[in-house]
């Protein structure tokens, strides 16, 4: 909370400093009120994980029916969408009208896109570890991964579930295949080496693809907002703010400045504020609270993390929080915030993959 209101305070005063050459109609995304409706959400957020983790060891004898109750909903309502998604896919109900589906038949959920939609339902995926293990289990996970991967085709939501349960068999994995360290080592360190040389070599020519493409699409949204406009956008922002950030929530309203913007023309009147990077929490704390305030946010993780250890619980899990953020989920997100409060409570107590 302390770490949170410091930068609100400070990102009112980096506000003042700023040019904003261009803003939309929105009385919310303005100057100083996008701020404090920044820091609003994160103290939400922050209330959220505390009510959870209350919650959570006040009924320790019923945190398992918590938790059958959080994820068994949640499938009950994905089942509700994935209902819906194949009726539209069948064209009984037109895709032009529906709520849940948008273009190329792609589930979304409540959520702008398919991409955010996914992640949120990884979440769901990460919270059936701490059920008991059982055939009903492995049904929702594999209704979940099926999900991700084939109807909101999320990228981000099926590397999210590889990396997870990966993390939780490392040892497991470590031990099994302990004999094929070296060689998988050296195998690594030879595709790093390619990757990297031809990386380099493909990037001149990648940057003169997107600006073809932003010249033939000036108005296509999908190409010069999100990720494709913010892998140009973000680093200028961090290279000319790189101590203390752009401001607590100045994103949506700075990245249309010209010399953030680069070759990217100005969105259209509607979307003109609309924008975040999609890069995922952290980058949201470089950009906006600088490397000051990610050294900050670090430390705070690194002080949870030594006190977990010490118990001998739950900082593997701890891991889980930040991947969340790492795969593209904003900082402003409520669900990863209850995730840390469902960590510190459960302490790894019923997670049979990591018990020891």
């Amino acid at each position: 909370m302390i770490f949170f209101t410091i930068e609100a305070v400070l990102g009112l005063i980096l506000t003042a400093t700023h040019e904003f050459d261009i803003l939309g109609s929105s009385r919310f995304k303005a100057p100083y009120v996008i701020t404090i409706g920044r820091y609003i959400e994160l103290v939400s957020c922050l209330i959220l994980g505390i009510i959870t983790f209350r919650l959570f060891q006040k009924q320790y004898a019923n945190s398992r029916i918590i938790v059958d109750y959080l994820v068994n909903w949640n499938i009950a309502i994905t089942i509700v969408f994935a209902v819906i998604y194949v009726l539209v896919f069948s064209r009984i109900l037109p895709l032009h009208s529906s709520i849940v589906v948008y273009e190329n038949y792609r589930l979304r959920g409540f959520y702008n896109e398919g991409g955010p939609y996914g992640l949120m339902l990884s979440f769901i995926f990460m919270l059936t570890f701490f059920q008991p293990k059982s055939s009903k289990r492995i049904l929702k996970q594999i209704f979940l991964f099926f999900i991700i991967a084939f109807c909101a085709r999320s990228k981000a939501g099926v590397l999210l579930i590889v990396v997870w349960i990966g993390m939780l068999n490392f040892d497991y994995l470590k031990n099994k295949f302990k004999v094929l360290a070296f060689p998988v080592i050296v195998l690594f360190l030879i595709g790093f080496y390619y990757l990297f040389i031809n990386i380099s070599s493909m990037y001149i020519t990648e940057l003169n693809r997107v600006k073809l493409s932003v010249v033939e699409r000036p108005t296509d949204i999908n190409l010069i907002l999100g990720r494709v406009s913010g892998t140009y956008i973000v680093p200028n922002m961090v290279k000319e703010n790189p101590v203390f950030g752009i401001g607590l929530g100045n994103y949506p309203l700075l990245r249309n400045n010209a010399e953030y913007r680069a070759f990217f023309p100005k969105p259209p009147k509607e979307v003109l504020n609309i924008d975040a990077h999609g890069f995922g929490g952290l980058v949201d704390i470089i950009v906006e609270m600088g490397i000051i305030g990610f050294i900050l946010f670090a430390s705070i993780i690194y002080q949870l993390h030594k006190e977990l250890k010490k118990l001998n619980r739950g900082y593997i899990l701890l891991t889980g929080f930040l991947l969340l953020f790492c795969f593209g989920v904003q900082i402003y997100f409520l669900y990863p915030w209850a995730f840390l409060g469902i960590i510190l409570a459960y302490q790894n107590n019923y997670i049979d993959e990591i018990s020891n």
